[in-house]
């Protein structure tokens, strides 16, 4: 798992490409508490491309106050 802040939120995600496609899943945490969580095919090429897809995913969610 890796970790990334970001707008006072805490982003945990994994990536994986073990079966050829990148699919990632994370949870979206504030003050400690879980207040998203999701699973995402993703168009990656990198771990690097990976975690970018992830966060604006996450940003996405936060922004639209879904997460609220």
């Amino acid at each position: 798992m890796k970790k990334i802040e970001f707008d006072g939120y805490l982003l945990v995600y994994q990536a994986d490409d073990s079966e050829g496609r990148w699919k990632g899943s994370y949870a979206i945490l504030k003050d400690r508490a879980e207040i998203s969580r999701g699973s995402l095919h993703l168009t990656a090429h990198s771990e690097e491309d990976a975690a970018c897809e992830i966060l604006a995913a996450a940003r996405r969610q936060t922004d639209s106050g879904m997460a609220a």
